[in-house]
């Protein structure tokens, strides 16, 4: 059935994109996360440096150099890069509403619940690639509904080459088209993909044809397994759980099947992949809508008030989804000293270089004007453990060299614990001999026993 109601559903889209970006505007604050990598590295790329063969990136280039272009447009104010998820999750309700307004009457529903899903709202909070990678997914789809396939599989290109993950959505897009036998939009599909592939990757296997292979691929089976899975979808299913049931019962009624196997490939490769994290799971949001709001329409064409019930009925659940984030997932990984620290770091007494946590480190050193050590930027302690990177040597190396090494700490002298927490990313035993205390900043983070943010300076003065 064709949407009738065009002007008023523009009208009820663009409520819920302003009321959710001045909601998520008014309240930007740096946290603690990945992000703090990307804008150092945004930063060194427009400095000259090139991931895989001047730094270690686990990730595909596109989303590092648009970050750059940003970082290009931002100059020092870091804050605005915040703004971005904000940008491309608005933009991603917008194709949302655009894949729906065809045939189904509630279209305007999809941008209303992904917006102000607990899962957006959650990872919106931090500057992941996610939000970009999901903004390209949905242009594919999009182009693809226009018959544009070549481009549709140029921005599945632009999607994968942004976030890895995003490669199963792809599979299960390309296993449909092959079994509705449209062969020719699946070739021209692969053809838009190759060619974007081709001129984003080729100048990085260029200059450093080894250490693409390995960050990008190797690396990713050498990852030890991080938070339980099983905690994660516990999560997930707690605060989205009626849109996935009533996915689970839209897939039967479908019109649009080319929206189930991109959800069941994801969703299953997420099942088998030991190293989840919670903003993977946003790759399945939007398709969980799709179907959501298809079960919608064919309630309403048995009965509308069952429909409306329906509507009701999930107005009421997502207060608990918003109330869960507002209360106690959005307080969390607040970072509210990053301008005090890194005044320290600018006025301490030696030129040495910064080193340390990922998550802090990064910003500290992009906000003071230090450089990081060795452009080791990205210290998760996976890396490690998976022997990407040598803990050891990478120690030894900066002590060599003098550098001031923050760190994320738990220091509770009444229970006989002082100066841990960094032993991840940095050598015990070198630390004990080398580094000494320069200066700390308490801090309170709901759920982390990591209570303060510490500079501890690292020189080795004789052998």
């Amino acid at each position: 059935m064709e949407n009738k109601n065009t002007h008023r559903d523009i009208w009820i889209v663009a409520l819920a994109i302003i009321s959710f970006a001045l909601w998520k505007l008014s309240s930007l604050q740096f946290r603690f996360g990945d992000e703090n990598v990307y804008f150092y590295m945004s930063d060194a790329i427009l400095r000259g440096f090139i991931p895989y063969k001047d730094f270690f990136f686990a990730d595909p280039p596109f989303f590092i150099y648009m970050m750059a272009i940003f970082k290009a447009i931002f100059g020092s104010h870091i804050i605005l890069f915040k703004t971005l998820p904000i940008l491309f999750d608005s933009l991603s309700a917008i194709l949302i509403y655009l894949l729906l307004r065809k045939n189904n009457i509630f279209a305007a529903l999809g941008p209303i619940f992904y917006l102000f899903s607990f899962t957006i709202l959650s990872t919106s909070d931090y500057v992941t690639g996610a939000e970009v990678m999901m903004f390209f997914i949905l242009l594919a789809l999009y182009s693809d509904q226009n018959k544009k396939h070549f481009w549709s599989g140029a921005f599945w290109a632009l999607a994968c080459l942004s976030k890895l993950y995003a490669g199963p959505a792809l599979l299960g897009f390309l296993f449909y088209k092959l079994i509705s036998k449209e062969f020719l939009p699946a070739r021209n599909i692969i053809l838009g993909g190759l060619a974007a592939t081709i001129v984003i990757l080729l100048p990085f296997f260029i200059l450093a044809p080894h250490q693409v292979f390995y960050d990008l691929i190797i690396h990713q089976f050498n990852r030890p397994t991080g938070i339980n899975k099983w905690n994660i979808l516990s999560v997930f299913a707690r605060f989205e759980w009626l849109l996935i049931i009533s996915s689970l019962l839209g897939m039967f009624i479908a019109k649009n099947k080319s929206w189930i196997y991109p959800l069941i490939f994801s969703a299953v490769f997420f099942l088998l992949y030991k190293d989840l994290y919670y903003l993977y799971l946003h790759l399945l949001l939007p398709f969980i809508i799709f179907l959501a709001v298809e079960f919608a329409a064919f309630l309403n064409k048995k009965r509308e008030e069952i429909a409306w019930a329906f509507i009701v009925f999930y107005i009421f659940v997502s207060f608990y989804s918003i109330s869960g984030y507002v209360n106690t997932y959005g307080p969390q990984g607040i970072f509210n000293q990053p301008e005090e620290i890194a005044e320290a770091l600018k006025t301490a007494p030696e030129d040495f270089p910064a080193y340390g946590a990922q998550e802090i480190a990064p910003l500290v050193a992009l906000m003071s004007g230090r450089k990081i050590f060795g452009n080791v930027i990205d210290t998760n302690t996976q890396n490690f453990a998976a022997e990407t990177q040598n803990l050891d040597l990478i120690s030894e190396k900066a002590t060599k060299n003098g550098i001031y090494l923050v760190a994320r700490v738990a220091n509770y002298p009444e229970q006989n614990m002082q100066d841990t927490g960094f032993e991840g990313y940095f050598n015990k035993k070198i630390f004990d001999s080398s580094c000494k205390f320069y200066k700390s900043f308490d801090r309170n983070s709901p759920g982390d026993p990591l209570n303060q943010v510490t500079i501890y300076k690292c020189y080795k003065t004789a052998d």
